[in-house]
């Protein structure tokens, strides 16, 4: 009984400290990039994206987020230099990590999808 209890607070701190670790400007480049992607700045929008970084923070380290981004970003690069991106097992380990929070918080967060029947203006951002 004593070491599930120390299991579940281990993995439970391990999975706070990965949430708190992500800077606010991480957080807002990734926000307003989702919203970018499923159609706009919409209060809906804001909403679900903001969840999913949430979700993602829990389980991926900022390290580990920010390196499969760069596999993500660099593989398009073409020519020999992407081909250090593409061709790469940590790369590909890495993003299926990402891809694995991202799958999970797009079912908690309902990301892309509409919550109610009354359409949501969009949001000015000044």
């Amino acid at each position: 009984m004593n070491r599930l209890l120390v299991l579940f607070v281990s993995v439970f701190l391990v999975q706070t400290s990965f949430a708190e670790e992500y800077p606010t400007l991480e957080r807002v480049d990734h926000v307003i990039t989702c919203m970018a992607r499923h159609g706009g700045q919409t209060i809906d929008n804001l909403y679900a994206c903001s969840c999913e970084i949430d979700v993602i923070a829990k389980s991926v380290s900022l390290e580990d987020f920010t390196e499969a981004r760069t596999f993500e970003i660099y593989k398009r690069m073409p020519g020999e230099k992407g081909g250090l991106f593409r061709n790469s097992e940590r790369g590909d380990e890495i993003v299926a990590l990402l891809d694995g929070a991202r799958a999970e918080a797009e079912k908690q967060c309902f990301i892309g999808k509409k919550k109610s029947s009354t359409g949501t203006a969009p949001m000015r951002m000044n």
